[in-house]
């Protein structure tokens, strides 16, 4: 991991910028919620030829639910790091300035007074900056498991249309749709997961 400043974004703008994607994928958690409600729904007017559909809807809903707590969790660590971001780089700026001013009064009386606070404005950077480093790495362990465990997806989407043959032709172009909503909005989803894991890599 670099440090801040070196990369050709500032990390604070990169955290931001893996919330604002994080964000997204919550409207897309609400879509999987209200698609599971909607075949639990089809799948009771249908009665005992579905049975097993009406079971897949449960782990629909989980992986919603899964989806939703971690994707607000990685937001708040993004949220939480893009501040302590902003934080440090104020506090470099103050070391940059401070370091300058010591230069300059090489042959200032009181120069050695100006030492100390050099010292501890610097003490601070780097117990910030380790503190974010830690935030970040936090963060990109949870999309990586956030994105391993999207893959469910498109497992439950095909035994969704397994599913969907069993019931009479009529009905099966509502489980059909279950399926192909499954897949489609867990692959947007982690397209963002994807998107933000690339934020990280391109420093």
């Amino acid at each position: 991991m670099e440090h801040l400043g070196k990369g050709k974004r500032p990390y604070y703008v990169t955290a931001a910028l893996v919330a604002a994607e994080l964000n997204e994928t919550l409207a897309s958690c609400k879509e999987i919620n209200l698609t599971a409600s909607n075949a639990q729904a089809a799948s009771s007017r249908i009665g005992s030829a579905a049975l097993g559909f009406k079971a897949l809807t449960h782990y629909i809903d989980e992986l919603a639910g899964y989806t939703k707590k971690a994707a607000n969790e990685i937001n708040d660590l993004a949220k939480n790091a893009s501040k302590i971001a902003t934080n440090t780089a104020k506090t470099a700026t103050a070391m940059h300035y401070f370091e300058l001013a010591y230069a300059k009064a090489h042959d200032a009386t009181y120069r050695d007074s100006m030492k100390k606070a050099i010292d501890k404005t610097a003490q601070h950077y780097h117990q910030q900056q380790s503190e974010f480093n830690k935030i970040l790495a936090k963060m990109e362990v949870q999309l990586a498991e956030l994105k391993q465990n999207l893959r469910s997806a498109n497992a439950l989407a095909s035994i969704c249309r397994v599913e969907a043959c069993r019931v009479d032709t009529h009905f099966q172009a509502i489980f059909v749709d279950v399926a192909n909503k499954v897949d489609v909005v867990a692959a947007q989803i982690r397209g963002r997961v994807d998107t933000a894991i690339r934020l990280f890599d391109s420093h």
